[in-house]
């Protein structure tokens, strides 16, 4: 019986995918249950690069109408795991505990229409579109131009960041010296779980 319905899982996936409704608004965030993202620092030397690996999976996302968003995603490391809380909501991502109760504001409401903001102590702006030089990791249908974001840090340290829609932050960038150097990277993308349904 399984083996009669492996040649259809593929089309009956896509089939699924395409006849579920699409926002006008894209999020900022990974959201899809299953959804697992891996992240490396390329600037490390290889073996170090990869004992250092990040995983970024999407445990839980509640998306329904009328109840506050929220999504979950397990982080593990060889330093551990833990969870992260984020609410998308109105262009803007929040940081919140379990419970729901705030704790920072990594995007803003309106993002990326709004430019500018701070957050404990760090100042962002937008710098503006591009697309992502990563991009043949992405599927055929996920939109490779993101937006950038660059952080001024109260020490003087500058960061940029690449957000791109339904995945998040995708590369981080530090200024040393004259140079942007890259020192986070997503360099695998794909799902543990068959994917959920799509928001409407």
């Amino acid at each position: 019986m399984l083996r009669a319905w492996k040649p259809l899982a593929p089309a009956a996936l896509l089939l699924v995918l395409a006849c579920q409704p699409r926002s006008a608004e894209p999020l900022y965030t990974p959201w899809e249950e299953g959804l697992t993202l891996a992240f490396e620092d390329p600037s490390q030397p290889p073996a170090q690069r990869f004992g250092n690996r990040l995983q970024v999976r999407v445990a839980k996302s509640s998306m329904a109408p009328g109840t506050p968003p929220q999504v979950q995603l397990d982080l593990a490391s060889v330093r551990g795991q833990r969870s992260l809380y984020l609410r998308p909501q109105d262009g803007g991502v929040t940081l919140v505990a379990e419970s729901g109760r705030v704790l920072g504001q990594l995007l803003p409401p309106g993002f990326p229409a709004t430019t500018t903001w701070t957050e404990s102590g760090v100042e962002y702006h937008v710098i503006g579109r591009a697309a992502w030089s990563g991009a043949a990791l992405l599927p055929a249908t996920a939109d490779p131009v993101g937006v950038w974001v660059e952080a001024r840090l109260p020490g003087g340290g500058r960061l940029r960041t690449l957000f791109l829609p339904n995945h998040g932050e995708v590369e981080v960038q530090e200024l040393r010296g004259t140079e942007w150097v890259t020192v986070n990277r997503l360099v695998s993308r794909g799902f543990t779980d068959f994917p959920a349904l799509k928001r409407p």
